[in-house]
């Protein structure tokens, strides 16, 4: 299915290069979104030629919604979601099939970034903000490290997997919607090379960049968020013992001590809130083992709490900001580990 909006020029290459790659067993659908340049019109004169199935929306638009749109209404056991553009050459498609075919994935991803894959005409950039927006979604959607290409807009998917996901559309990156809702789904990749756009302009912009690290964040159910929360409140519970013990304990006692409180303290917040429903024992045992292994998990970020305050004390800094310090180089060693050892 092919999402399109002010497409016509690329759309009509488009077509012509899938029926020379597939050989007319297939169905392209076009969702678009009502194209001021007419891209639907176009897409209905190429219908009476070949088997394309043409959706129109008007007063609707979104690229997640129409990609989701396309994917119910395609009738085909694969589904193959690409753009217009012709950066996604047509002729990887049969490629995307045969994979699933010979592996039984429920989704194939076509990568940029396995080996073999590439981008061409993109500047240094470019390429970082990609890189940049691929880490991220590695790093909070844990589901999301099943592929080097979170980010592809190039993939196949069983349709009987689709209609087993209760989908929204929301994210203009619906694979990773799928990823993380069907965590359990077998995931192939293919590699090809991202071609420069054909006709038009490209719609990435700040905008786009924006909408995105929202939908990672409303995707992960804000974990990221959650898990500053409760480490500040962890923060005042940890100082809060240090002060406690000042001047009974040596320093490095205290900080070790205040330490310990404020971890049981986000422990049990994490558990309850931030990764709820992510422990897989349940229980009281459950939550010991989980209590156990959190503590085990933040043995980085222990070391890395003690070196800094005890080394901030040493250079002459506040009885209660050196620890203050050593929490904050802490914080994303701990979210880390969390998140892809203890609730993973």
């Amino acid at each position: 299915m092919v999402p399109t909006y002010n497409e016509r020029e690329n759309l009509l290459v488009l077509v012509g290069r899938l029926d020379h790659a597939l050989h007319g067993s297939y169905e392209v659908v076009v969702v678009d979104d009502d194209s001021p340049d007419g891209t639907w019109r176009v897409a209905e004169e190429l219908a009476r030629r070949y088997p394309v199935k043409v959706i129109r929306r008007v007063g609707r638009r979104g690229l997640g919604s129409a990609i989701v749109e396309g994917l119910r209404a395609a009738r085909g056991d694969y589904v193959v979601v690409m753009d217009a553009d012709l950066q996604h050459p047509p002729e990887v498609v049969p490629l995307l099939v045969r994979a699933a075919d010979e592996t039984g994935a429920d989704i194939v991803v076509a990568s940029r970034y396995a080996q073999g894959g590439g981008v061409a005409g993109w500047s240094r950039a470019r390429l970082l903000v990609s890189r940049i927006a691929g880490l991220l979604a590695h790093l909070l959607l844990p589901e999301a490290r099943r592929t080097s290409d979170p980010m592809s807009g190039f993939w196949l998917v069983k349709r009987r997997l689709v209609e087993e996901l209760k989908l929204e559309g929301r994210s203009w990156k619906v694979l990773l919607e799928i990823l993380v809702k069907a965590p359990g789904a077998r995931v192939a990749e293919v590699p090809y090379v991202f071609q420069p756009r054909g006709a038009g302009k490209s719609k990435l912009g700040l905008r786009a960049m924006l909408d995105y690290v929202i939908d990672l964040l409303r995707l992960s159910e804000y974990r990221v968020l959650k898990f500053a929360a409760v480490g500040a409140t962890g923060t005042v519970v940890n100082l809060a013992t240090v002060a406690a013990l000042h001047g009974h304990v040596p320093d490095a006692a205290a900080y070790a001590l205040g330490w310990e409180a404020g971890l049981t303290w986000n422990y049990l917040l994490h558990d309850s809130w931030t990764f709820r429903g992510k422990r897989r024992i349940g229980g009281p045992w459950g939550r010991l083992l989980y209590w156990l292994r959190y503590h085990e998990a933040a043995a980085a970020g222990f070391a890395a709490y003690m070196v800094v305050s005890l080394a901030a004390r040493l250079l002459g800094a506040a009885y209660l900001l050196a620890p203050l310090l050593g929490i904050a180089v802490s914080f994303a060693v701990n979210f880390l580990v969390s998140q892809h050892h203890v609730w993973k």
